[in-house]
């Protein structure tokens, strides 16, 4: 052996140097791993208890009271469901309602203003035809004046003014003692206007046909002239009064 190296003697001597070199080469704990050894096994503890309490209640019930939890869920959601249906379809019928009731009060005041404007109550406009008739000897008749009335009528007109009154389903025309025309009882001079809505292209050619009324004017010595209007305004309304001897049929 050289002179560096010195070998124990004894195997009592070799065993307490094998010792210390195993006590040497041992790994060390020291105080900061010990502390983190520490909290991760808290932490372990503290899951497992957090977990534990989560399903405590679950893992000491029966399988009949796991059964009766599980249905009460499904009823529950079963009763949700329904309680959502019927209010969805309440809703929709509250919808449809509100549009009934809005088109049908829409329809109702359409019907009124129509039944306003053919009973005359209310003014009107719209496309029709002005009717002029000159009687320079004052020899037009009341029955020729119904016939240019009758004529627009049957041509489509659907309201008419003479002069300053409005033609209505009870309008009479007749003869004054001075032998001036009445309408309804109110006097009208010539030339004798009348205001028509309707088809302007449908009521002028029918007031020239041949022998009508044009010509039935002409023969009391007065002349017709008509011409179309794009907008004619009828401003003359009558006042409605109530029925004495009919009533509504229900």
């Amino acid at each position: 052996m050289s002179d560096g190296t010195r070998t124990p003697s004894s195997r009592d001597q070799q065993r307490i140097v094998w010792h210390r070199l195993k006590d040497t080469l041992r790994p060390q704990a020291t105080v900061a791993q010990v502390i983190v050894g520490l909290l991760c096994l808290l932490l372990g503890v503290s899951i497992a208890a957090q977990m534990g309490r989560n399903d405590e209640s679950l893992e000491g019930a029966t399988q009949q009271e796991l059964v009766r939890l599980l249905d009460e869920s499904g009823r529950h959601a079963s009763d949700l469901e329904l309680e959502n249906a019927e209010l969805e379809r309440t809703l929709e019928t509250l919808r449809s309602g509100r549009e009934g009731d809005v088109a049908a009060q829409d329809a109702a005041e359409q019907r009124l203003a129509d039944l306003e404007i053919l009973a005359g109550t209310a003014p009107a406009q719209g496309r029709g035809i002005v009717v002029s008739i000159a009687d320079p000897e004052q020899g037009v008749r009341a029955s020729t004046l119904l016939g240019v009335l009758q004529e627009l009528r049957n041509a489509g007109a659907e309201v008419v003014q003479i002069g300053d009154v409005r033609v209505v389903a009870s309008t009479s025309i007749t003869t004054a003692p001075d032998g001036g025309l009445l309408v309804d009882g109110r006097a009208i001079r010539a030339p004798y206007t009348l205001k028509a809505i309707g088809d302007p292209a449908v009521m002028e050619p029918a007031l020239r046909i041949p022998g009508g009324a044009a010509d039935s004017v002409s023969g009391d010595g007065g002349t017709l002239s008509a011409a179309a209007e794009d907008e004619v305004r009828i401003e003359a309304t009558v006042d409605l009064s109530a029925p004495e001897h009919s009533r509504v049929v229900k």
